[in-house]
C-alpha cells in the first residue's frame, strides 16, 4: 500500500504556515509565471493578462468556497428540525478558508471570467484617501478564449501543486480499499501521534486518497500539454483539452468517494455535484473543440485582439506548427 503521508504545520513565531496553503500559493505563482512568459512569446498585453487572472482568481476562490459550502455542506448552512426550518451557520459561507471544491473554483472562474468581459473596475466615490470601486461597463468587450486557452496550457502544472496539497493533508479520503488494491493508501484506523516534521505512515484502514489520484492523472496531462508548449496550436485547443480529459476522469474517480456515514458526499439522482457539472465541461469541450475548427476554416484568431503591439519573433518551431 501507499503510505499515508504526514506533513506538520510550520510555525514561524505566532504565524503558522499550512502545507496545504503554501502549496496552492506555489500553484499560483508558478502559473502565473508560466502564464506570463508564454503571453511575452504571443505578444499578448500583459496587462490584460494579469487583469484576466486576478478576476479569474477572486471569481476562482469566491465560487469555490461557496458552492463547496451550498452543494456539499448544506446543513452547515440550514436544516429542517422537527418540520421547521431553521438556520444553522449561513454566515459559514463567507469564511473562504472553511473549505473549497475544484468544480465550485472552476464556476467561480467562469464567472470572473465573464465579468472581467463585460466590466472594469472603477472608482466612483472617494472619501478621504479611501476609493470605492465598482463595475463599469467596456466600451469594448474583451474576448476571453484566448486568455483561457493561454491560462489553461500552463493550468496543469499549477494543478499539480493544489492537488499536493490535498494529497498531504488528505482533504479527500475515498471509499474503503482492499490492502492489495492499486493506489490505496495506509490511512490510519485510529488519530496517529506523529512525532516529525514529515512521516510516512502505515495504517490498517486502507482506501483511496482522491485528491492523490487526480494528483497521479494531472501529472500525466501537464506532462503532455507541456510537450506542446512549442507548437502553434489553434486558440481553444488547450480548454478543449482540459475539458475532454478531465470531465470523464473526474466523473469516474467520484465513484470511490464515501458513501456511508457522516463523511459521506450528497447525492443528487445518484451522482455528486462533479459528476453532474462533467456532463456539462464534457459539452463545453466539444463545443470549444467545434468552435476552434471553425475559426481555422475561416482563418480568424481572436488573440489578435489581445496583442500589446507586433508579436516577438517567433522560434523555428513556433513559426512552423507542422514541426
Amino acid at each position: 500500500m501507499i503510505p499515508y503521508i504526514h506533513i506538520a504545520d510550520i510555525k514561524i513565531g505566532p504565524l503558522t504556515l499550512h502545507p496545504f496553503g503554501l502549496l496552492v500559493a506555489t500553484g499560483v505563482l508558478v502559473g502565473t509565471a508560466l502564464a506570463t512568459w508564454r503571453a511575452r512569446l504571443r505578444g499578448v498585453d500583459l496587462e490584460k493578462l494579469n487583469s484576466f487572472i486576478t478576476w479569474l482568481l477572486v471569481g476562482g476562490f469566491v465560487g469555490g468556497h461557496m458552492l463547496d459550502q451550498i452543494f456539499y455542506h448544506p446543513t452547515e448552512l440550514a436544516r429542517i428540525h422537527d418540520g421547521h426550518f431553521e438556520f444553522v451557520r449561513p454566515w459559514s459561507i463567507f469564511l473562504l478558508w472553511e473549505g473549497l471544491s475544484s468544480f465550485g473554483g472552476f464556476t467561480g472562474g467562469i464567472i470572473g471570467m465573464l465579468l472581467w468581459k463585460y466590466y472594469v473596475i472603477v472608482p466612483v466615490k472617494k472619501i478621504g484617501r479611501l476609493e470605492i470601486p465598482w463595475f463599469k461597463r467596456r466600451e469594448k468587450v474583451h474576448p476571453i478564449l484566448p486568455l483561457a486557452d493561454l491560462l489553461l496550457s500552463v493550468f496543469p502544472v499549477a494543478w499539480i501543486f493544489g492537488r499536493s496539497g490535498c494529497a498531504t493533508v488528505h482533504d479527500h479520503p475515498g471509499a474503503r480499499a482492499s490492502a492489495d488494491a492499486l493506489f490505496a493508501v495506509a490511512y490510519p484506523d485510529r488519530p496517529p501521534n506523529f512525532t516529525s516534521a514529515i512521516e510516512l505512515y502505515y495504517g490498517s484502514y486502507p482506501r483511496y486518497d482522491l485528491g492523490l489520484l487526480e494528483l497521479m492523472f494531472t501529472i500525466v496531462l501537464a506532462g503532455c500539454i507541456a510537450l506542446t508548449w512549442r507548437r502553434r496550436l489553434p486558440m481553444g485547443t488547450y480548454v478543449a483539452v482540459a475539458c475532454l480529459s478531465y470531465a470523464p476522469v473526474r466523473f469516474a474517480m467520484d465513484y470511490l468517494r464515501i458513501t456511508e456515514g457522516e463523511a459521506a458526499d450528497p447525492r443528487y439522482a445518484g451522482l455528486t455535484p462533479a459528476q453532474w457539472c462533467c456532463f456539462v465541461l464534457f459539452i463545453y469541450g466539444l463545443a470549444v473543440l467545434a468552435y476552434s475548427r471553425s475559426l481555422v476554416r475561416r482563418g480568424i484568431d481572436p488573440t489578435d485582439e489581445l496583442l500589446a503591439s507586433a508579436p516577438e519573433p517567433a522560434t523555428t518551431t513556433e513559426a512552423n506548427p507542422a514541426t
